[in-house]
């Protein structure tokens, strides 16, 4: 994951003088960067065999006391996902997060304790705070799962679920200026 990737930030109407902060890379001073680079050098570590199990372990700890988040260094993360308050974030093992995700605090992702899969995460996927999503399941590129929401089906791309158990509603229709 480059650095320069890792979060674009797009303005509309930019003022003259947020200039300089409208080319800042955000990203790279986020606590989001952060918790991705230590996972990836952790994710590098537990591939490497025993030794490197046990300084990924040391950098796992790390993550949960300075950020509040697990994420399993078997986990695939794409590029440009974003966690803009990663408080209680937990990503299972072998879950898979596309690029361009977005998970808020609190939320869950990981096995539903019968299957050994963990959810996979489309590209562009934006996750609400206090979700869960459990099991075998997909989540369609675009799709938003919303806050509180127990996800335990899938959700095609681009609609939205909601609720508890999950319902999966239609993409909205945004209504003409």
């Amino acid at each position: 994951m480059r650095p320069e990737r890792e979060m674009a930030v797009t303005f509309g109407e930019v003022p003259p003088v947020s200039f300089v902060a409208a080319s800042l890379p955000v990203g790279r001073f986020s606590p989001s960067s952060g918790i991705l680079r230590a996972w990836q050098r952790m994710s590098g570590l537990w591939a490497s065999g025993p030794a490197g199990r046990l300084l990924a372990r040391a950098i796992r700890g790390h993550i949960r006391r300075a950020y509040g988040c697990y994420i399993a260094p078997t986990t695939k993360v794409g590029e440009a996902v974003y966690l803009p308050h990663p408080v209680g974030v937990v990503i299972g093992d072998n879950a898979v997060i596309a690029d361009g995700v977005t998970i808020y605090q609190n939320v869950t992702i990981g096995q539903d304790g019968t299957a050994g899969r963990c959810p996979r995460i489309g590209a562009g996927a934006t996750i609400f705070a206090g979700a869960t999503v459990i099991g075998d399941i997909d989540i369609g590129a675009g799709a938003v799962i919303g806050a509180n929401a127990v996800v335990k089906s899938s959700v095609p791309a681009g609609h939205i679920a909601v609720g508890v158990p999950a319902r999966i509603l239609p993409p909205s229709r945004r209504a003409a200026p």
